[in-house]
């Protein structure tokens, strides 16, 4: 069924899309989740890297502060002893030391009470932190192996006295020792790792296996610090998204397909047994066929059906019988009636041997008529091959040269066939007798000496077939009536069988009938003519599939005229 074929291919569009968007949603927000958690470790490494800057500065600070002490420069005394002992205790350097302007260690002071006899006098004029103080700069060093062994990172400061620089104080942080990186090691929303002149001087990452890693630089010392940040922590948030995304996909293609099923239920089905009882009723299939069923919109709906069934059926019957009755009752009763016309017409004189021809001859056409009623009923049954492909061309010819009208009150002069030599169309060779009724006539009702002219003209949809002839015209009611313009009546009526014969067989294929006549012009376009004729135009749907043009298919230039007397 076509209905359930779209509503399938539909239904597979919406599951698509809709799979479509959760997945580019969830591939969105999984980028979002890792581009957050990669902002938040490049912030975090500028931070800590601001934060250390911060704490060198503040330890340079307190450096210096203590330079300007007037104890700390009174080398050799117990008062220098005693000043640095202090600031190693409130300070977070684990040792401090004085050297002179020559370089010589004056004073040390350290968590380690056994060094500070070992190295007083060293000469340190010799280390870089040293010889920079000297010159008046504040320094903060690469770690290093110091005297003590230690491995140190040192900050000095020079000394100045009435201006000019007598010594430097050096404080050291044992790198083992993490006083000096309190504030980032603080931090618990991730680990640090400082590093100097590609040393590790801090680490709390020792830990962690696979990381998202950032990298600032801290400005007074050019170290590197890097944050770290556990990539399973960030899989865990992407692993709780892809469920949650999974849950949404369920309920919304749950959702979808729970209602894409009820619409098939409720709807589609239904509308596909209406179209199946519909069918039915063009296959003249009237029996009980499976309700609809459903609401009460549907049980309306099935009771109409059943309704129309009913009407159809009767009115059928009603169809057949008459058709019966003219086939069999009136045919055998107007034979009995041409038999004893013909036998009076053959022993009376004059006048009523004329009557009893005119009796015989009114009633052959009786007869004549009931023969092409008979058609009627064949009519009734629908076209099964929906894949009909008639020449029309040809079978146009073979009518003309079949033609007999003997029987006629007038022969056609002549019938001038003009087309191409073949034009496919879709319909069945029925409309032979459609092309048998359009010369029938214009022999009956065209002009003394009767001629016609058909043109075959295929069209990219159509095969227009137009039977012109040089008789008086179609009267206009008639036109009316058969092209539904106005209703049947015992007023408004079609004079003959013959045009409606034409119309139903061409309708039954899907074609088009127009009619045109001298009589039926519009005003202001009246032909001084009184034998302008009449044009009946058939149009006739060309089969699905293109058939391949011939060579005279191909132009009107190809086309061929073809006179053909009849008498």
């Amino acid at each position: 069924m076509r209905l359930t074929y779209r509503f399938c291919v539909a239904f597979v569009i919406v599951v698509i899309v809709s799979g479509g968007v959760l997945v580019v949603t969830f591939d969105t927000h999984r980028t979002d989740v890792l581009d957050s958690a990669e902002d938040s470790v490049a912030e975090r490494a500028e931070l800590s890297a601001t934060m250390l800057d911060d704490r060198i500065r503040e330890q340079q600070r307190t450096l210096a502060i203590a330079a300007n002490n007037p104890d700390v420069r009174a080398h050799g005394t117990e008062r220098q002893g005693d000043t640095l002992e202090q600031f190693v205790d409130v300070s977070a350097f684990g040792g401090v030391t004085v050297v002179d302007e020559t370089g010589a260690v004056r004073a040390i002071e350290t968590r380690q009470a056994s060094t500070s006899v070992t190295i007083v006098g060293t000469d340190l004029s010799d280390r870089r932190y040293v010889d920079r103080s000297l010159r008046g700069e504040e320094y903060v060093s690469d770690p290093l192996e110091a005297e003590t062994g230690n491995d140190v990172i040192v900050v000095s400061t020079p000394i100045r006295e009435d201006g000019e620089i007598v010594g430097s104080l050096n404080g050291a942080y044992h790198i083992d020792d993490e006083r000096l990186f309190e504030p980032i090691a603080e931090d618990d929303q991730g680990a640090i790792t400082v590093e100097a002149d590609g040393e590790t001087v801090f680490t709390n990452a020792d830990h962690l296996d696979e990381t998202i890693e950032d990298e600032a630089t801290v400005g007074t010392v050019d170290w590197t610090v890097t944050a770290h940040r556990e990539r399973g922590e960030v899989t865990g948030s992407i692993d709780r998204l892809v469920l949650f995304q999974t849950a949404s996909a369920v309920a919304l293609l749950g959702s979808v397909t729970g209602f894409a099923v009820w619409i098939y239920r409720s709807k589609v089905r239904r509308i596909g047994r209406i179209l199946e009882r519909l069918r039915a009723l063009e296959r003249r299939e009237y029996g009980d066929e499976p309700a609809i069923g459903g609401a009460a919109e549907w049980r309306r709906i099935d009771r109409a059906l059943d309704g129309l069934a009913g009407s159809l059926a009767r009115r059928e019957q009603m169809l057949l019988v008459l058709n019966r009755i003219l086939r069999h009752n009136l045919r055998n009763t107007l034979n009995l009636v041409v038999g004893h016309a013909n036998d009076l017409e053959s022993r009376l004189d004059g006048e009523n041997r004329e009557s009893a021809a005119e009796i015989a001859a009114a009633t052959r056409e009786l007869l004549e008529l009931a023969d092409r009623a008979r058609t009627t009923e064949s009519l009734l049954d629908p076209i099964d091959d929906e894949t009909l492909r008639t020449d029309v061309a040809t079978i146009t010819r073979e009518r003309v040269d079949a033609f007999d009208a003997a029987s006629r009150s007038r022969d056609l002069e002549s019938v001038i066939v003009d087309g191409p030599e073949q034009a496919i169309a879709a319909c069945g060779e029925g409309i032979g007798i459609a092309i048998d009724e359009l010369l029938a006539n214009a022999a009956d009702h065209a002009g003394p000496n009767p001629s016609v002219t058909i043109e075959i003209e295929p069209t990219s949809e159509w095969i227009r077939l137009a039977v012109e002839d040089d008789g008086p015209g179609i009267p206009p009611e008639d036109i009316s009536v058969i092209t539904g313009e106005r209703e049947i009546s015992q007023v408004n009526h079609a004079g003959g069988i013959g045009l409606w014969l034409v119309d139903w067989i061409v309708s039954r294929h899907g074609g088009r009938l127009s009619i045109s006549s001298s009589e039926s012009a519009t005003a202001g376009d009246v032909t001084e003519r009184d034998d302008a004729g009449s044009t009946v135009v058939l149009e006739l749907p060309r089969p699905a599939e293109p058939t391949p043009p011939t060579e005279n298919e191909a132009g009107t230039e190809d086309a061929r005229s073809d006179r053909i007397p009849t008498q």
